[in-house]
């Protein structure tokens, strides 16, 4: 799927383009962007404004943040899948998880070692393989800090396997 048709789907899972509060969180959250994260991102003028920021400043943000970073995966299932993650839980994080995926090191650097493991695994045994990696992340992170983050676990799983069904089902 194209980055936009990407992005439409991630959007959905972030709750649309609609602000918010999350409970555990300082701040507010607007399509996705969360404020105290990214509080140089143009969008927020329109909202202090009480105005909705234009769609080019949402889609602007998200591949530049987080599709951009990955335009160098070959397979469009793997980037898509990976792009989807890294809104979710940052770059780096996700580059982590597919290291220990494939079995490099793990410095949340998407170099030219982990680039071209990326682009020389299975398509189809690299995302179960990195599904069931974050499953265990966000597991491991609900335990380590209940109190924080247990309430979202049954919503980072969903959403995991919500992606995997994306680009699972992707021709």
């Amino acid at each position: 799927m194209a980055f936009k048709e990407a992005l439409q789907k991630v959007l959905q899972l972030e709750g649309g383009l609609r602000l918010h509060r999350n409970p555990t969180e300082d701040s507010i959250t607007y399509a996705g962007i969360y404020r105290k994260a990214h509080p140089d991102w143009q969008g927020w003028a329109y909202i202090d404004r009480g105005k909705e920021p234009p769609f080019e400043l949402v889609e602007d943000f998200y591949y530049s943040n987080f599709y951009k970073p990955f335009e160098q995966v070959k397979d469009e299932k793997v980037r898509d899948l990976l792009f989807e993650t890294a809104v979710n839980l940052g770059i780096r994080q996700t580059v982590r998880l597919a290291q220990r995926v494939l079995g490099v090191p793990t410095d949340g650097i998407l170099g030219p070692q982990t680039l071209s493991a990326i682009n020389g695994a299975s398509p189809e045994e690299f995302i179960k393989d990195f599904t069931l990696t974050r499953i265990a992340f966000y597991a491991a992170l609900a335990n380590k800090n209940p109190r924080k983050y247990a309430l979202y676990l049954r919503g980072w799983i969903n959403r995991a396997l919500e992606a995997l069904s994306w680009v699972s089902l992707a021709s």
